[in-house]
């Protein structure tokens, strides 16, 4: 009976393990379904690449599931209680940009068109800056002038990916890292097509002026070197994207390795109420948070941290017929 019991068991084991192996299969056709819709026009060829793709797609989403757990929060994003939450109070200069920033997201006036839900879930991200001040410091009795720190301070802030649960704004912030890395190939591939266009137009201007002179002349020989080192970089160009494959391979290395393009960490803060970074001695009042720091290839940075913002805060948006009480 146990040996009945144990091969039941492990055929159970397998087909819950076929279903799992299934399902993550077709959600990741759906994810590249998505994809080649954003991104088919500006990279050919995707959708006969299409389950080429799914491997290195899974691959690439448990690594940006670990960026993702990176993510700190959610905290409440209320201008009410700008001075009550660390982070909140350390991002803001005051309640007053708390409020700008939620009343002109146009992503909240979309989720509070299509969603019940009376909080939204939602990424918070930012510019983290840094820059020395100079400040009067206070040691016992004594009071020390132009005493130079270092300051933090938070620009650019954009609210993203509002969903009705912390679950789904995951999902959705996972897609945009994949759109990121779908971007970055598409822009590869323009500037590869640019190039050969810039090199096609010298290799011919350079090959007109070469008919002006005589064979064996200095001229000739000196511009027919040229043309010849132009005409091997564009060979060169264009060996890159001679087959259709070739458009997809540009895609297939980001996907590869993505943590050459797209990177992660957690930084720790601590500043007092004046965004002025403290030291553990400080008797002044600290915000000691934490955020998740991104940064691209490309060298842009920004920090991110998962808000929940309430209905209360939602902007105000117009009626579908404009704010007009409708047809007359």
């Amino acid at each position: 009976m146990n040996f009945l019991r144990q091969i039941r068991q492990h055929r159970l084991y397998k087909s819950a393990l076929k279903k799992r192996r299934d399902r993550i299969k077709d959600e990741n056709l759906a994810l590249i379904d998505r994809l080649i819709e954003a991104f088919g026009e500006k990279i050919p060829y995707l959708t006969s690449h299409r389950d080429k793709l799914a491997p290195p797609v899974q691959a690439a989403g448990r690594y940006f599931d670990k960026l993702i757990n990176l993510i700190p929060g959610p905290v409440t994003l209320d201008p009410d209680r700008w001075d009550r939450d660390p982070v909140v109070h350390a991002m803001f200069v005051s309640g007053k940009e708390v409020g700008g920033l939620i009343a002109a997201s146009k992503l909240l006036q979309q989720f509070d068109r299509d969603s019940t839900a009376n909080v939204a879930c939602a990424l918070l991200t930012a510019q983290k800056k840094e820059k020395r001040i100079s400040v009067t410091e206070q040691s016992g009795e004594i009071f020390r002038r132009d005493v130079w720190k270092k300051a933090v301070f938070f620009e650019e802030h954009r609210i993203t990916a509002p969903n009705e649960t912390l679950a789904r704004a995951r999902v959705a912030v996972r897609y945009q890292l994949y759109a990121d890395l779908f971007s970055m190939a598409a822009e590869k591939i323009a500037e590869t097509n640019e190039l050969k266009e810039r090199l096609e137009a010298q290799h011919d201007e350079l090959a007109a002026k070469m008919a002006f002179y005589p064979e064996g002349s200095d001229q000739k020989k000196e511009i027919g070197a040229v043309h010849d080192s132009v005409e091997a970089k564009l060979k060169a160009v264009k060996k890159s994207l001679s087959s259709p494959g070739d458009y997809v391979v540009h895609l297939l290395e980001l996907l590869r390795e993505p943590e050459r393009h797209i990177s992660a960490k957690t930084v720790f803060l601590k500043l007092d109420r004046m965004g002025i970074m403290a030291d553990d001695a400080s008797a002044e009042r600290i915000d000691a948070f934490s955020l998740a720091e991104f940064e691209s290839s490309g060298g842009n940075k920004w920090v991110a941290t998962w808000v929940n913002v309430g209905r209360s805060g939602f902007p105000a948006h117009s009626p579908p017929d404009g704010g007009n009480g409708g047809s007359k």
